[in-house]
């Protein structure tokens, strides 16, 4: 039997912008649930357009147990070569999880079905930094990722009001100086949050 594989599936917040290798939470899989397969597929600066394109090669010739889909940064940003508008935004996750779900495996798992897990993408430190995104974006992108998950009855990952509810904390030190990648602080308040949702779908 393979090993249990489970894919990264997202940009630069899956590949670990900025951070040391073993602070991205794909490393942390590794780490915690070394007989599996972990596969990072994060690719800095991707959206969920460029998702479709090479969903085939990156999640689907790798017959994963588990994808773990985690855009929207880049699309909700108001950049020419980032922005995607909310309603492809929501086409595109769409498209992502039906072709997560036809995957079909032993029965040992999910009744032998392909298990997509969102994240939603997490707020900014809104700053004249980088004008073009702000969390009141993000939280449109967010909001949408939790009905769409909803729709295929897939669990969902809630990072974005996670992080936002520490807003009266030290919030700029979940991310580094641009105020949208995560910081080592950032990662270490998202994995434990994908780790539990994992162990509790995988008995």
């Amino acid at each position: 039997m393979d090993p249990f594989t489970i894919v990264a599936f997202g940009d630069s917040l899956t590949y670990g912008y900025g951070v040391l290798d073993h602070i991205a939470y794909p490393a942390c899989l590794k780490k915690d649930f070394p007989k599996w397969r972990i596969i990072n597929k994060g690719i800095n600066g991707d959206t969920t357009r460029e998702a479709l394109e090479r969903i085939h090669r990156d999640v689907l010739l790798f017959h994963p147990q588990i994808v773990l889909i985690f855009f929207g940064s880049n699309d909700s940003a108001m950049l020419e070569d980032y922005y995607r508008p909310l309603i492809e935004y929501e086409k595109n996750l769409r498209s992502i999880t039906e072709l997560v779900l036809s995957l079909q495996h032993e029965k040992e798992f999910n009744n032998g079905t392909s298990l997509p897990i969102f994240i939603t993408p997490p707020p900014v430190v809104d700053t004249d930094f980088f004008p073009f995104t702000t969390t009141d974006r993000v939280k449109l992108y967010a909001e949408s990722v939790q009905k769409i998950a909803k729709e295929y009855n897939c669990p969902v990952i809630d990072f974005f009001s996670e992080l936002w509810s520490k807003k009266e904390e030290a919030f700029e030190d979940f991310f580094q100086f641009d105020g949208i990648h995560l910081s080592n602080a950032g990662y270490a308040l998202l994995y434990p949050m994908i780790r539990n949702v994992i162990t509790n779908h995988y008995k």
